[in-house]
């Protein structure tokens, strides 16, 4: 009987036996053939799908699966000699065990806006601004409160009671609360006249407030020797010491006098500006005494000159009691002899009108002649 012929074996790959769940490889070696065995043919996989190669990685997450103590050692050896694999997997056991470490935490409320962080600023800024705003305002309506009138003529009521003082008001305030600024001239020096008659000058400015003091006692006491038209209302600057003072200008003014030329000139007005500038003797008389010794300050103002016989380089008085007082008001306050107000302004006037009756021979009669005058002419200082 003739033997079976044995077909050609062909070679298969060895694939690593399993354990079963584990998946660990058998602990021996593969059984061997027994001689003249036939190893039946296993039909080849397909071209298309040709086996999947063992994957290490994959064999290592299988292994730490199971836990086992020997797939743990593998795991570490697969990782060790892979490199990338061990990246990977470090980097998905990284994510899994210490995600949450290594996220920012995002805050689950939206952080309130920059003007709610900062009300308590934005408050004091506001309630500053609130206030500068309405100081600002407040000045204005003052300064506009303080303008009206400015420039118009002076009403009949205030010019009659400037230049119609009672005699008895004149004798019983005196010199008043004036201030001792009246200086002699050198014994010797030439009167200054025009016309024949004594020149009396003024040189002052609108914006001054000491000016504007002297004005009111000036209008009182030449009024007593003559007659004024033109007179405008005027105030003091409103930003310097006693601010919007009420006075008069001599801008425009004319004065007539049988007894006194009066010759007044404002350099600037109440902004500063300059208006004029005083004539030939005015000028003269500004140049030799508004200067030391008769004043530590050249060229000031109000400066007046009484025929250069008498020299004042100052204010008559300190404007404080006229803040805050209209026109008509002042005028109406000098019939009031034991007012403040009637105090400085004809205690002023009373001394101009010593100097004056000085230069007039004490003409007229009726002004000069009076005790109250005759007494203050003896205060006035000698030349010397």
């Amino acid at each position: 009987m003739a033997k079976a012929k044995r077909q050609p074996q062909r070679p298969q790959p060895k694939r690593p036996a399993s354990n079963g769940a584990g998946g660990a490889p058998a602990s021996g070696a593969s059984q061997a053939r027994q001689p003249g065995a036939v190893t039946p043919a296993k039909p080849a996989p397909p071209k298309s799908a040709p086996a999947a190669k063992p994957n290490p990685s994959i064999s290592a997450r299988s292994s730490s699966t199971a836990g086992g103590a020997a797939g743990s050692s593998r795991l570490a050896a697969i990782r060790q000699a892979a490199g990338t694999g061990g990246s990977r997997g470090s980097a998905q056991g990284g994510a899994r065990g210490g995600s949450a470490a290594r996220r920012p935490q995002v805050s689950r409320y939206a952080a309130p806006p920059w003007w709610r962080r900062n009300l308590f600023t934005l408050g004091t800024v506001g309630v500053v601004v609130i206030l500068i705003v309405a100081f600002i305002i407040f000045a204005q309506i003052q300064n506009q409160k303080a303008s009206v009138g400015i420039g118009d003529p002076a009403p009949a009521s205030v010019i009659h009671d400037a230049t119609h003082v009672s005699p008895t008001v004149f004798a019983k305030v005196g010199a008043g609360t004036a201030l001792k600024v009246f200086q002699a001239t050198p014994k010797g020096t030439a009167p200054l006249t025009a016309n024949g008659k004594p020149e009396i000058v003024y040189i002052g400015a609108e914006w001054c407030p000491f000016c504007a003091a002297t004005r009111w006692s000036t209008v009182v006491a030449l009024s007593r020797f003559g007659s004024f038209s033109g007179l405008t209302l005027m105030r003091s600057s409103s930003t310097d010491t006693f601010p919007n003072t009420a006075t008069f200008s001599f801008r425009n003014t004319t004065y007539t006098s049988q007894y006194i030329i009066f010759s007044p000139t404002e350099d600037a007005d109440r902004n500063g500006a300059r208006l004029a500038t005083p004539g030939t003797s005015a000028a003269h008389a500004l140049a030799t005494y508004d200067i030391p010794p008769y004043t530590t300050q050249a060229g000031g103002v109000p400066f007046m000159s009484y025929g250069n016989q008498y020299v004042t380089t100052s204010g008559l008085y300190e404007p404080k009691m006229l803040q805050g007082l209209t026109w008509q008001q002042i005028a109406s306050d000098l019939n009031d002899p034991n007012g403040d107000v009637a105090q400085a302004i004809v205690g002023g006037a009373n001394l101009q009108t010593a100097a004056i009756c000085k230069l007039t021979n004490n003409q007229p009669g009726n002004v000069c002649g009076t005790p109250v005058i005759q007494q203050l002419e003896a205060t006035l200082p000698q030349a010397k």
